[in-house]
């Protein structure tokens, strides 16, 4: 970074093209004295501030070099990390991950290979809209393996995506996202090392740091993707709770969608490139939003800051008119979609909610960033000195505010700036144009030139303000969704459907950004040694490193998604068992895949649409009875009535040749009890029902599985009389 010195004073070239066009100027023009006085005294008085650090021609060559490689060798790293991670067993790429919500990405993606493309419009079982953008990629991959002669199931596609998207996509997401602050770094580096003082002669530490300081942008884009798999958070929460795929794939998407909102945020405040920067806004929003609409709650809670602190307030009330617009949209739509007579009463939302943290271990959790072991709290300690440096930042802006030299360049800075900046470039043009000018213009312009540590500093305060609130905001939404209850905490998670396991995706969101932020801000400072520099770069390494070996959090989710694609009978009353993928196997053998099948979805009859492709009337554990939903509460209504008359109109008219069944299979899983509306099925495992229909010809049994298993017994697959 900027050295600062008392001695040996070398003017920078913005200074010399001041004071040969001051002196050209003086030479004409004896009115212009006084200025070239007042010029010659500022220059002096700031030249020591602006020292650039001598260095060799070469060292420039490789920060450019550095940075790029650098990056390719940490998105390379997180890949790694990521695809040690994932369980490596063959129960991985041969059966489905029996976990709550994987039976309906299994039954998305048939929807799309047996319907086409046009199925995406349309996934759930009542052809209401979900984001089908994860699936479609899964069905895509299925296809275009078999364009190969490759058959690749449905299992190895959903988890080839997933590894592509979390241990790829989402450490360049990141890496990009955290450039948007590194390059702050990146422009103070470059006027370290300047290739015009390099015949100077240089002391020992100068030399170092000439070297060292500009590979400072390098560094972090090889520690920063390691980093941003570290936590348990994202993306791997994603796959084991859940799986919340179509979600997961949205956050993982999501830096492109935040770095391009700042670029465009920097565009309107220069006027430049506003025009590019607008399209890749949209383009970004458009790819997150198909991913998952409700992404753009997050992106909000993240943005809010930047906007508050960097827009004027005129255009803070228009977006706030916007956002106020979008939630009475969003209320109408909810209240279209899920009837309820709660929506004005917060306090009653939720009622089934329970906390299942409390506050201090939530607060945990969100500062060790879902790290476990030591180095859960190394990660704790690293966000605690971030938080320090970045309230310091808010205080105290110009310890870390770059030099005149180099905050010219800095992001956020106002054209009149940057066009100082260029002086120094490009001197000889610079000082016929200065000189060209008139005496107030040229006044007006050279003070506006030393009044850039004042925009640095004032631009760092603002920012850091935005980090801080954004951490703030990503915690009090996490803690409200996990530990709290009541009316606040109602609201606050409402977007995020009031569980935790959506805010634990958006962890790292809070976390990540804090520590690079502080990062950078140490690293620029001018006022701090080389060596406390290189002290906070090695932390920073050590805490990458250290993350990767002893995770427990992050090695337990793996061993919790292995366990859930591992078959057997351990766990009779759980989802899917080897009994009842036996059952499953002969169930589809004597139904084929088109007549249609009722069961209660929570004893584990949805994998049969997952596995075998049969033709289950509730293929996931949520049909929903919205939209063209309205057969589902129909059947469960005529089950339960008694008629055998009506339960026949009722069915049979759903298959496809004519023929429907009855699977009963026991009750239903422990690790589906989450559902709200598990009652609705209750009648589908009422044997005095079931009896009742078999003894009065509704049904007949054709199959009895109660020999397969001591607990099986009453489960057998019935079939209606459609005749």
């Amino acid at each position: 970074m900027k050295q600062h010195s008392t001695d040996n004073t070398i003017p920078t070239a913005a200074d010399d093209a001041v004071d040969e066009a001051d002196s050209a100027v003086a030479a004409s023009k004896t009115t212009d004295e006084t200025t070239a006085k007042t010029t010659d005294k500022i220059s002096s008085k700031t030249t020591n501030d602006t020292l650039p650090l001598p260095c060799d021609s070469a060292v420039p060559r490789l920060s450019r070099i550095a940075l790029p490689v650098c990056s390719a060798i940490g998105v390379a790293l997180a890949a790694a990390v990521v695809w040690a991670w994932f369980p490596h067993g063959s129960a991985a790429w041969t059966n489905p991950l029996h976990e709550i919500d994987a039976p309906a990405h299994y039954y998305f993606i048939r929807k799309i290979l047996g319907e086409g493309v046009g199925a995406a419009t349309h996934l759930w079982p009542n052809d209401e809209y979900y984001p089908p953008l994860f699936h479609l990629l899964a069905a895509g991959m299925i296809k275009l393996a078999s364009l190969f002669g490759v058959n690749l199931s449905i299992y190895a596609a959903f988890n080839t995506v997933w590894l592509a998207t979390s241990g790829l996509v989402w450490p360049i997401a990141i890496q990009l996202y955290a450039s948007y602050f590194t390059r702050r770094l990146s422009y103070s580096a470059q006027s370290v090392c300047s290739p015009r003082f390099a015949n100077v002669r240089k002391s020992s530490a100068r030399n170092v740091a000439s070297v060292v300081v500009p590979l400072f942008p390098a560094i972090l884009a090889l520690i920063i993707p390691p980093l941003a798999v570290a936590s348990a958070s994202h993306p791997f929460q994603m796959l084991a709770s859940g799986p919340l795929i179509a979600f997961g794939l949205a956050a993982t998407l999501l830096p492109f969608w935040l770095y391009a909102t700042l670029r465009l945020l920097d565009a309107l405040a220069t006027r430049e490139h506003l025009v590019k920067w607008i399209i890749w806004f949209f383009v970004t929003a458009g790819v997150c939003m198909f991913a998952h609409p409700r992404i753009v709650f997050t992106w909000l809670l993240l943005m809010a800051p930047f906007v508050l602190t960097r827009l004027p307030w005129k255009a803070i009330a228009g977006l706030a008119g916007v956002v106020v617009l979008g939630a009475a949209v969003f209320l109408v739509y909810m209240m279209s979609s899920y009837k309820s007579d709660r929506y004005f009463n917060p306090a009653s939302w939720f009622h089934t909610f329970v906390p299942n943290r409390t506050v201090p271990e939530a607060l945990k959790i969100y500062v060790t960033d879902n790290i476990g072991g030591v180095q859960g709290w190394f990660m704790a300690a690293i966000v605690l000195i971030a938080f320090a440096v970045t309230v310091a930042a808010i205080i105290r802006p110009q310890w870390f505010a770059a030099n005149r030299a180099d905050s010219a360049t800095v992001p956020g800075a106002s054209a009149i700036d940057r066009a100082s900046d260029s002086t120094s470039a490009q001197p000889h043009e610079q000082v016929a144009d200065f000189a060209a000018m008139p005496a107030d213009r040229r006044n007006r312009k050279t003070s506006a030139s030393y009044r850039t540590p004042r925009s640095d500093a004032s631009q760092l305060r603002r920012d850091a303000i935005a980090i801080l609130l954004a951490f703030f905001l990503v915690g009090l939404v996490y803690v409200c969704s996990t530990a709290l209850t009541g009316w606040f905490p109602n609201i606050v998670a409402a977007a995020w459907y009031r569980a935790e396991t959506r805010p634990l995706t958006m962890i790292p969101f809070g976390v990540l950004p804090l520590i690079v932020f502080a990062a950078v801000v140490l690293l620029r400072a001018g006022c701090l040694p080389n060596v406390t520099k290189i002290i906070a770069i090695v932390l920073l390494a050590a805490l990458a490193i250290s993350c990767q070996f002893g995770n427990t959090v992050r090695s337990a989710l793996s061993d919790a998604v292995y366990a859930n694609m591992t078959i057997d009978d351990a766990r009779p009353d759980e989802q899917l068992t080897a009994t009842k993928e036996k059952i499953l196997k002969k169930v589809v053998k004597e139904t084929g895949t088109d007549s249609v099948v009722v069961s209660d979805p929570l004893n584990g009859s949805m994998y049969a649409t997952a596995m075998y492709g049969a033709d289950m009337l509730f293929p996931i554990y949520n049909a929903k009875a919205e939209k063209n939903g309205a057969i589902f509460g129909q059947t469960e209504n005529a089950f339960a009535s008694g008629d055998g008359k009506a339960l026949t109109n009722t069915v049979c008219p759903l298959s496809a040749d004519g023929d429907a069944y009855f699977l009963s299979m026991g009750g239903q899983a422990p690790s589906l009890q989450m559902f709200t509306f598990k009652q609705q099925y209750d009648t589908f495992h009422d044997q005095k029902l079931i009896d009742q229909y078999a003894k009065d010809g509704t049904m007949r049994k054709v199959q009895d599985y109660s020999n397969m298993a001591s607990y099986a017994k009453g489960w057998a697959l019935y079939q209606f009389n459609c005749q």
